[in-house]
């Protein structure tokens, strides 16, 4: 499935999403946590002589990983919405394209915040249901077809407005590809 998804991605990573990594990743610092690793895409963008220690976070525990790193990776099977770590444990989490896919969404953002430190750094990147009214329609007709295809992704899901509740200072804030991808670099306040 990793391969077959990496394949599927290639066009919109090299158009889009490679950059905006690029753009993001090297704020990761301290104790990190990458939720929904997969296939590790982001490894290359990290900037490690800022970081002390890194976690992979993804459900499938039979997942054969090959690390694109010689940084030590300290991988965890477990899901966003249920996160095994003590309150207030990284420095630093980071999601791309990983909340689309949760059962519960709100449960999974309130989980990330419960982890991070106060003054801690959350680095994102989602698609989400677009503005434009026949982009919009378009997208909720096919979700069902899409979400039953890809393994549970939902194309109609808008994280951003949840994030907005947060008492949250953004560093980086953009979206990109017609308002369908936001993305992210927030500080969680003290």
């Amino acid at each position: 499935m990793d391969n077959i998804y990496d394949r599927l991605m290639k066009p919109l990573e090299s158009k889009w999403l490679n950059e905006y990594r690029k753009l993001i990743m090297p704020y990761a610092h301290g104790n990190v946590l990458e939720v929904g690793f997969g296939t590790g895409v982001n490894l290359k963008h990290y900037d490690f002589s800022s970081i002390q220690s890194f976690t992979a976070l993804d459900l499938d525990s039979k997942k054969e990983f090959t690390p694109k790193t010689n940084y030590p990776i300290t991988y965890v099977n477990g899901e966003v919405e249920n996160l095994p770590f003590e309150d207030n444990s990284f420095d630093t989490i980071v999601e791309t394209l990983v909340l689309c896919s949760v059962k519960d969404m709100n449960k999974a953002i309130s989980e990330i915040f419960r982890v991070l430190k106060p003054g801690g750094t959350f680095i994102f990147i989602d698609h989400v249901l677009p503005e434009k009214p026949l982009m919009a329609n378009a997208f909720k007709g096919v979700n069902f077809i899409w979400n039953h295809f890809t393994g549970g992704c939902n194309l109609t899901r808008q994280p951003h407005l949840i994030l907005d509740k947060y008492n949250l200072n953004f560093i980086e804030k953009g979206s990109f590809a017609d308002n369908i991808f936001r993305y992210g670099v927030v500080s969680k306040k003290e």
